[in-house]
């Protein structure tokens, strides 16, 4: 059985199909059942990785100086697979506030304007790339197409400034990019059945059931 979302609430595994989808996008009553359903699809399948955490440290020299490290931050988180997960997320993302199964050839770069758009009426940092051009042309299709950034960006994690120069944070990133997932969650159950929000989201759940078929 095709599953619409699958993940671990609790340590208790929730695994949705996608005939159940099917039936609760015709009831208005299960509005936060399908907004949580979506939410974790989407965080699940991009971002929640990137929140994984462990506390087994090792010795490391860094820089000619040795200390105490978590292993996990210093040999297998990296920005490059960060900010090309979340490139994903944001034209995943883009086909539900639009409703369209998949992005029409030459459009990429204006769903990805839609996206920040969003972000902009939600006052999520993102929003800061809303008129920045250079994302989608120097770091979503350098990452996607080529394994490396163009320009002169750069990629970091340090975690203080977003976007400082040609210099762009993943950590902040996918931080911002799941807080603006959850306002969507927050919308889809705040808003009316009926209004433009909930009908390109049902749409979109719609391609996506009859795309398992």
């Amino acid at each position: 059985m095709v599953s619409f979302v699958r993940y671990y609430s609790n340590k208790k595994l929730i695994k949705v199909s996608m005939s159940k989808m099917e039936l609760l996008i015709t009831d208005e009553s299960k509005k936060c059942e399908i907004a949580e359903y979506v939410f974790e699809r989407l965080y699940t399948r991009f971002l929640k990785i990137f929140d994984f955490e462990s506390d087994q440290k090792a010795e490391y020299e860094k820089f000619g100086d040795k200390s105490n490290r978590k292993v996990f931050e210093e040999e297998y988180k990296n920005g490059f697979i960060q900010l090309a997960a979340c490139s994903l997320l944001i034209e995943t993302f883009a086909a539900y506030l639009s409703g369209e199964d998949e992005t029409p050839r030459g459009k990429s770069q204006n769903r990805f304007k839609k996206v920040f758009q969003y972000a902009e009426a939600k006052e999520n940092d993102l929003q800061t790339f809303k008129d920045n051009n250079h994302f989608y042309e120097r770091i979503r299709c350098g990452l996607l197409h080529q394994g490396e950034t163009k320009g002169k960006y750069t990629i970091t994690r340090k975690g203080f400034k977003l976007l400082y120069n040609e210099k762009i944070d993943a950590y902040l990133f996918h931080k911002s990019l799941k807080e603006l997932l959850k306002s969507y969650k927050k919308d889809l159950c705040t808003k009316k059945w009926d209004d433009e929000l909930w009908d390109a989201c049902r749409q979109k759940i719609r391609h996506t059931i009859n795309n398992s078929k």
